[in-house]
């Protein structure tokens, strides 16, 4: 019923006036309350967000510098594509869009892996490669529906490639796509809107370089997401062209003469040994780079780790072996250099040589007979080398193959690169735990045992002969070209270490590794017109077991110089499983000395097809009796 007394209307109003007065207050603090949350508490986010939805800032990638031989061919190059980029914090719903795309593009398997793979570790406002390389057909699919794809756009991009295919990935190395491992050895704030960095080979070691520096622009967007305009630019700075000293016709003469025939495992390392410029580097087999600029496809990855002969493998630095015969020239070297023998020392050298009941052989059980430095160079005397291994002891032994680097990592403008081994005492009780006897020594003496060295190794230790005696450092790069104003900058070659040989030592071994080549074991690596210095090498390498015993196989090595007394090009080679006699290295080494001493001739003159009749040669020298097959602890020259 209505109120008739005016104080309970009074009241009445009054509690009504109260009620509201509280809820406007309350309204009022709430009002306040969010004030203070957007204007102060996060002021700085959504300040972002508001500037967001008018502006975007978008990194430009800079050229990568490109990579030649040193006549100007080139090794590395970028090429124009499109690629199919994705930004996760602009995709309202990421994985319904990646289905979508997946099947409007017929992406594969391996696309949608690549893309989770290159996410990791990126912040959400990078950019991602979901494809590249897109066809005409897949750039038309996207453009037509842009509108409903928000934070996917088709861009264009250079597309890393190696136009040599398989010739240089090992030198050379590979590009490929940022992951969050590769950022440990650089700054992230480097790689944002980056799609390669260096992977291996002068691509890893040159990065900062070659990478160039990043550039930006500030782009005005309209309310449905379009550029109509741009705010501020400011362009990508190019990196460095990489000019090397690798060149072309050296690297094609060396990688074909392995691949003739059979198509051999191996390697080359040629250098000029004045100063350690590296001419060529070869691994056989390789694999073609490209393969792995976007990153490799599952098959591709599974065909190359199923493949027995090992194309992954750099050879050239990573490849280890035992040296066999070519470490006789330097043991000879430090035996003169020392003292233990004069240069004109000789020894009547057996079939085979006597040591604690143990019977070692030559490689001519008919002997050499009276044998002097340069005969025993000439033709690989075994016995020699065993007389003079007893002589010199281990100490000197490991004190000689240090002195010529082996043992460490040769210092080189590459990435990895294996040190080798040279065994000693302690080595041995420490891995082995067992003792050094004499006859450790016998087979270190002709290159055997333990030791391993790589091609690397023996190219720098064959050119500190050729040179008259300094360990030159290897060095791929020549100089760094600024892409924009077209100036080179040379990279500086470090002093070479002065190992202070004797003349008469040097002149001993040079005689006969000379000698080699003229009337040796070399002979079938001879170029009318060009003097060569050289030796070869076979080594036994155990390869498995087989009724009680191990079988062995044989690598056949060559090192060597030319001309002999201007040297321009010192020169290693192994063929894996070569054969006797050293016979395969010669031809893939007289193939690279022609090709850079020789550049004008088109193509190499035919070489030996078999192996030389280097068994004939104790007949030939003045010696009697036949030759019969090698038993074990003999070594081929």
């Amino acid at each position: 019923m209505p109120l008739s007394n005016p104080d309970q209307r009074n009241r009445s109003f009054r509690f009504r006036l109260g009620i509201a007065t509280v809820l406007m207050l309350l309204a009022i603090f709430a009002v306040v309350l969010r004030v203070m949350d957007l204007e102060i508490l996060h002021f700085s986010k959504f300040r972002t967000l508001a500037y967001d939805n008018h502006v975007a800032l978008v990194p430009v990638a800079p050229p990568r510098g490109l990579v030649l031989a040193e006549h100007g061919e080139v090794l590395a190059e970028n090429q124009p594509t499109y690629a199919l980029e994705v930004t996760p914090d602009q995709v309202p719903n990421l994985q319904g869009t990646l289905r979508r795309l997946q099947q409007m593009l017929d992406l594969s398997a391996d696309d949608m892996r690549h893309f989770q793979e290159l996410r990791l570790g990126k912040p959400g406002f990078d950019p991602v490669v979901l494809k590249a390389n897109l066809t005409a057909t897949q750039i038309a699919t996207v453009a037509v529906r842009a509108l409903n794809l928000p934070g996917v756009r088709v861009v264009a991009l250079l597309h890393r490639y190696y136009p040599y295919d398989a010739l240089f990935s090992h030198v050379v190395g590979y590009v490929g796509p940022v992951t969050a491992t590769d950022l440990q050895d650089f700054h992230a704030r480097n790689y944002v809107g980056r799609n390669y960095i260096g992977k291996s080979g002068l691509e890893r070691y040159y990065e900062r370089q070659i990478r160039g520096t990043m550039g930006y622009r500030i782009k005005d967007i309209d309310a449905r997401g379009l550029q109509v305009g741009t705010l501020r630019e400011v362009p990508a700075q190019p990196g460095d062209n990489l000019l090397t000293h690798l060149r072309l016709r050296v690297q094609q003469a060396g990688a074909e003469a392995l691949q003739k025939d059979k198509g051999y495992r191996g390697a080359v390392v040629a250098l000029d040994p004045n100063n350690g410029a590296v001419l060529a580097m070869i691994t056989s087999p390789s694999f073609n780079a490209n393969w792995f600029v976007d990153g490799i496809s599952k098959a591709h990855w599974q065909s190359l780790l199923d493949n027995p002969e090992r194309p992954l493998m750099n050879r050239a630095d990573n490849g280890l072996y035992p040296p066999g015969s070519c470490a006789k020239p330097f043991y000879s070297i430090e035996a003169v250099q020392e003292g233990i023998i004069p240069p004109d020392f000789h020894t009547f050298c057996a079939g085979n040589y006597q040591l604690g009941g143990h019977t070692y052989w030559d490689w001519n059980r008919a002997g050499f007979g009276n044998t002097g430095l340069t005969k025993a160079l000439a033709w690989s005397v075994d016995v020699f080398y065993y007389k003079l291994a007893v002589k010199m002891g281990i100490a000197l032994q490991d004190k000689t193959l240090w002195r010529f680097g082996f043992g460490k990592t040769p210092p080189i403008d590459l990435p990895g690169g294996a040190s080798g081994l040279v065994p000693t005492p302690a080595w041995k009780r420490k891995h082995l735990q067992a003792h050094w006897y004499t006859g450790d020594s016998v087979i270190l003496g002709i290159g055997q045992g333990y030791l391993l060295e790589t091609p690397l190794q023996l190219a720098r230790a064959v050119a500190a002969l050729a040179n008259g005696g300094y360990l030159v450092q290897p060095q791929v790069a020549k100089a760094l070209i600024n892409q924009s104003t077209g100036q080179t900058e040379a990279i500086p070659h470090a002093q070479p270490v002065n190992l202070h040989i004797s003349a008469a030592a040097m002149h001993a071994v040079h005689k006969g590794m000379e000698a080699c080549v003229t009337t040796g074991t070399c002979h079938t690596i001879s170029i009318p017109g060009i003097t060569i210095a050289g030796k070869t090498g076979t080594a036994q390498v155990p390869v498995g077991y087989k009724n009680g015993h191990t079988v062995y196989n044989n690598d056949s090595l060559f090192i060597g110089w030319a001309p002999v007394h201007h040297p321009k090009i010192a020169v290693a080679v192994v063929v894996e499983y070569g054969g006797h006699n050293a016979w395969q290295a010669l031809p893939v080494a007289r193939a690279v000395i022609k090709a850079y001493l020789q550049p004008d001739e088109k193509t190499p003159e035919k070489v030996a097809e078999k192996p030389a009749a280097h068994y004939d040669a104790p007949l030939a020298i003045g010696e009697k009796g036949s030759v019969n097959p090698r038993p074990a602890h003999s070594m081929t020259p």
